[in-house]
């Protein structure tokens, strides 16, 4: 007989012996396979399940953590405009100040000013009037000639640039 010839009893015995290996495996080793299977399923599942739940709770604090760093970036931003704004006050108020200042300085040199601008016309006036006074006294002592007229107006005006200094 040859590799490739049919033999029916050799069939029957070989579907016989294959049944009885499927009962006998369905018996002893068909559920721990399943129930292996069933496992290696569940781990799996499992693992899927976390990891996904995993990337549920990273995506979650991505969120909060851009959330949080949003909300750094604008409270950095309100403590800068903040502080702009308070150093512009402050810059307004030192401005003002030093303006107050000028202000008062001028007006206290235009009082000055005027009190010894005041101080002078009194002094011309006084001067004047004294030249005056006396420029009468010596006329009224004398007969006036145009030469002694000159002569009592340069000895006035000798007598105020003396009284001046």
């Amino acid at each position: 007989m040859g590799l490739l010839d049919i033999d029916p009893g050799m069939i029957i015995w070989t579907i016989i012996t294959f049944v009885l290996l499927i009962i006998v495996l369905s018996k002893t080793a068909w559920k721990p396979i399943l129930a292996m299977i069933d496992e290696r399923e569940k781990t799996i599942q499992d693992s899927l399940d976390q990891a996904e739940k995993a990337q549920q709770e990273a995506e979650q604090k991505m969120q909060e953590y851009q959330q949080k760093l949003a909300e750094a970036r604008r409270e950095a931003r309100e403590i800068i405009n903040e502080g702009k704004d308070s150093a512009e006050k402050i810059k307004a108020e030192i401005i003002e100040e030093a303006d107050n200042q000028k202000k008062k300085m001028i007006d206290d040199a235009r009082e000055q000013i005027n009190a010894e601008r005041d101080q002078a016309m009194r002094e011309i006036k006084d001067s004047v009037s004294d030249i005056a006074i006396s420029a009468a006294s010596k006329i009224l002592q004398k007969q006036v000639t145009a030469d002694a007229h000159m002569d009592i107006i340069e000895r006035s005006m000798q007598d105020f640039g003396s009284r001046k200094q």
